[in-house]
């Protein structure tokens, strides 16, 4: 029987706290600027994306932790199916046991996608067990909530989460909950992150926020842009412009600009980009992500998709994402 310590992949690094606990940190931590950035350093200390995997013929997991009472759940895939959702609000201690598997069966462990977390304990003791090192093609998406997908019932029903399932790519998922505003932290991030393929979701922040004027947002947006290249300069980055919010959609917010004036200016900014020479920069158009009917019937709030609704994304965005590969 061997006890195999879990190996995570899908964050920047992983922060040692008091006795024992590990707290898992999605963008570069010397990038903050406080007090600016104080909310986007609590959204990138939560573990979206962030998991390990092991190829055992069985045993168990034993998992321990601590969350927010916001915290989203465990979710334990054997052979990239659901087997066990675990509660990881409090402090909590979790044995899976997984029974008799195949030979090199994959067993994934997903980390809570939402909420204040750290972890005190991860491990699979099984025979046969080896830790299984993320493969695929890599793939970084930065966005919103409407990325980072608080709503979503579990860590592996994400949109990004699914999208990176069925296209066998390694998910890094940059989704920070309303703190998709463009940040220096975030490109420099990425810019230092290995990547096939680059991704962004942008525009819904700014538009609710109402941090950029007309005057302001292209060219923070051009910058952002700018930098990613300027570190990936042969890798294919699409642009998604904003999902469909149906009382946004012509709702000017405090600087005078509707959810369709930001979503304009972004498909302005990219073909921009594409006339000056980058022909490896690509757009989708966010308000064919989801039909008006869709976006009435799966938005709860009028703003963030319910579960079904990231699956919806999903099934239109993994074959368009996957086209510019």
């Amino acid at each position: 029987m061997a006890s195999v310590a879990a190996q995570f992949t899908g964050m920047f690094s992983i922060q040692p706290e008091k006795g024992g606990a590990q707290r898992f940190h999605r963008l570069d931590r010397a990038g903050y600027l406080p007090p600016w950035t104080d909310g986007l350093a609590n959204r990138a200390a939560m573990a979206a994306g962030v998991r390990a995997a092991w190829r055992t013929t069985g045993g168990t997991i034993t998992l321990a932790g601590h969350g927010a009472v916001d915290c989203a759940p465990y979710d334990v895939l054997v052979d990239g199916r659901l087997a066990h959702r675990l509660p990881a609000v409090g402090s909590h201690r979790h044995e899976v046991k997984l029974g008799r598997l195949e030979p090199n069966t994959l067993v994934e462990l997903w980390l809570p996608h939402f909420g204040d977390f750290t972890l005190q304990e991860a491990v699979l003791d099984g025979e046969n067990a080896t830790a299984a090192l993320g493969s695929g093609r890599r793939w970084i998406t930065y966005g919103s909530s409407i990325t980072h997908c608080q709503q979503a019932a579990g860590p592996t029903q994400t949109w990004p989460a699914l999208v990176a399932a069925r296209n066998g790519w390694h998910l890094s998922n940059m989704g920070f909950a309303g703190e998709c505003q463009l940040d220096p932290a975030v490109a420099d991030t990425i810019s230092r992150m290995p990547a096939d393929l680059i991704s962004l979701c942008v525009g819904i922040n700014s538009y609710n926020a109402s941090v950029f004027s007309e005057r302001s947002y292209g060219p923070a947006l051009q910058g952002f842009l700018q930098a990613v290249r300027a570190a990936h300069p042969a890798v294919p980055m699409v642009v998604i412009t904003p999902v469909l919010s149906l009382p946004r959609e012509d709702k000017a917010n405090e600087v005078g600009w509707t959810l369709a004036d930001y979503r304009r200016a972004t498909a302005h900014v990219v073909a921009g980009l594409q006339a000056a020479g980058d022909t490896l920069l690509h757009v989708i158009d966010g308000a064919s992500v989801l039909t008006e009917q869709e976006a009435f019937d799966r938005l709860p709030d009028t703003l963030h998709p319910d579960t079904e609704g990231y699956g919806l994304m999903a099934d239109r965005l993994a074959p368009q994402l996957a086209s510019f590969l």
